[in-house]
C-alpha cells in the first residue's frame, strides 16, 4: 500500500526535515551510533553544507536519508520528512521509486556506482525511462543534454563508451548528471568534486548552485572542504562523534565560530594570505564504542570545565546559531581561547 500521508504545514517551504535520527552499527565491542539524534530542516533553493572529519558521520547521514545504509547498520529512529511524509515509512519498492526522482544523491566514488558491462549512455538513459514515461529517444536527449551541463566534451559520443573508458574526474561529472537526470527535490551531495581538477570543480559548484536558485533545489553538500562551503554554502552544520555539534549561517560560523570543534577546523585551514604554520588540534576523535560520559570533545578541549562532565545539548545561542557546548551556553558565544589568542583551539587538556 503506497504511502500518502498529507504534508505536514509545519514544514512550509521545507522540502526536508530530519528529527532525531539514529543510525547505528552493531560491532563486536559495543554498538556504534554513527549519527546520534541529528536533526535540521532544507529549504527549497537553500544550500546546507555538512562538514567535520572522518568518522563524525557525515556519510552515514547522508545515505540514511536515501534508505542506503549496509547491514548491519540500521536505522533505529527518528523521521526522515520528505514534502512532510516519512521516509522512513516507505517500503523498499517506494523508496526505490523515491530515490533518483524527488531525492538523489552524487556518491563519493564513481567508479563502483556504475555497472562496467554496459555504456554510459544506456545507464543515463535507463535512469530516466525506469522514472518516467518517456521514449527511449527523449530519454538519451536528456542524458546528451545532462552530460553537456557537467562539462563533457561529445557527450553525443561518449555515450557510446563503458565505464572504463572514463578517467575518475570524467565518471564523476557523469554521476553528477545522472542525480540532475529527473530533477529532484533534493540533492545530497558526498565529496561530489573529489575526482575533478580546480577548474572542473569551480564550473560543477556553480552548476550546482545555479540550479538551487533557478529551480529550488535544496542541496545537501558533504565535504572536508571549508573553502567549498564559504563559496556556495548558505548554511553550514558540524558534526563530530555522531553529533550536531554547531549549526549557522555561513557568515556566523566563518566569523563567530562558537564551538571549539569548529575554531580548530577552522585553523586547521592554510592561510595563503599570511602562510602561517597550521594549527592542530590535540589528541584524536574518541572511540564510538566507549564514548565520554559528558561533551565528546572534552578530552581534547582547551576550553573545557567541569559542567563539561555532563553532557550538553544543542542551545540556541541567538541569529539561528546553535552550538553543543556549555562554555558557549554560559557566555551567549565561545570567548577569546584560554591561552589569551581569540580564534584557535590551542592544546587539549587530555
Amino acid at each position: 500500500m503506497e504511502v500518502t500521508e498529507a504534508p505536514d504545514p509545519r514544514l512550509d517551504g521545507t522540502v526536508l526535515a530530519v528529527r532525531d535520527l539514529v543510525t547505528v552499527y552493531p560491532t563486536r565491542l559495543g554498538v556504534v551510533p554513527a549519527v546520534d539524534g541529528v536533526g535540521f530542516e532544507l529549504g527549497a533553493g537553500e544550500v546546507l553544507g555538512i562538514v567535520g572529519d572522518s568518522g563524525s558521520g557525515k556519510t552515514t547521514l547522508a545515505r540514511s536519508l536515501l534508505g542506503l545504509v549496509a547491514a548491519p547498520g540500521r536505522i533505529e529512529s527518528g523521521e526522515i520528512l520528505l514534502h512532510g511524509r516519512n521516509l522512513l515509512d516507505f517500503t523498499p519498492e517506494e523508496m526505490r521509486r523515491v530515490r533518483g526522482t524527488e531525492i538523489a544523491m552524487i556518491f563519493q566514488n564513481p567508479i563502483r556506482s556504475f555497472h562496467p558491462g554496459f555504456t554510459i549512455g544506456w545507464q543515463l538513459t535507463e535512469a530516466v525511462t525506469r522514472h518516467q514515461r518517456v521514449s527511449r529517444r527523449e530519454a538519451t536527449d536528456r542524458a546528451i543534454e545532462a552530460l553537456t551541463w557537467v562539462g563533457m566534451p561529445e557527450p553525443a559520443v561518449r555515450m557510446r563508451d563503458h565505464p572504463h573508458q572514463f578517467s575518475g574526474g570524467m565518471l564523476q561529472r557523469v554521476m553528477i548528471a545522472m542525480s540532475l537526470l529527473n530533477e529532484p527535490a533534493v540533492l545530497v551531495a558526498d565529496e561530489p568534486t573529489t575526482a575533478l581538477d580546480v577548474t572542473i570543480q569551480a564550473q560543477i559548484l556553480e552548476l550546482v548552485q545555479r540550479l538551487a536558485v533557478d529551480r529550488g533545489l535544496g542541496v545537501i553538500l558533504v565535504t572536508h572542504n571549508l573553502g567549498m562551503v564559504a563559496s556556495i554554502c548558505d548554511r553550514v552544520m558540524v558534526m563530530y562523534a555522531g553529533q550536531i555539534v554547531e549549526e549557522a549561517s555561513v557568515d556566523d560560523v566563518f566569523a563567530r565560530p562558537a564551538h571549539p570543534y569548529t575554531v580548530g577546523l577552522l585553523d586547521s585551514q592554510p592561510d595563503r594570505a599570511t602562510g602561517a604554520r597550521l594549527a592542530a588540534m590535540a589528541g584524536g576523535s574518541p572511540t564510538m564504542t566507549a564514548l565520554p560520559p559528558g561533551c565528546r570533545f572534552e578530552p581534547r578541549c582547551a576550553y573545557a570545565e567541569a559542567a563539561c562532565s555532563q553532557p550538553p545539548d544543542l542551545w540556541a545561542l541567538g541569529s539561528g546559531q546553535t552550538a553543543r557546548c556549555w562554555v558557549s551556553k554560559r557566555h551567549g558565544e565561545l570567548p577569546a581561547h584560554p591561552d589569551g589568542e581569540p580564534g584557535t583551539a590551542g592544546s587539549g587538556t587530555g
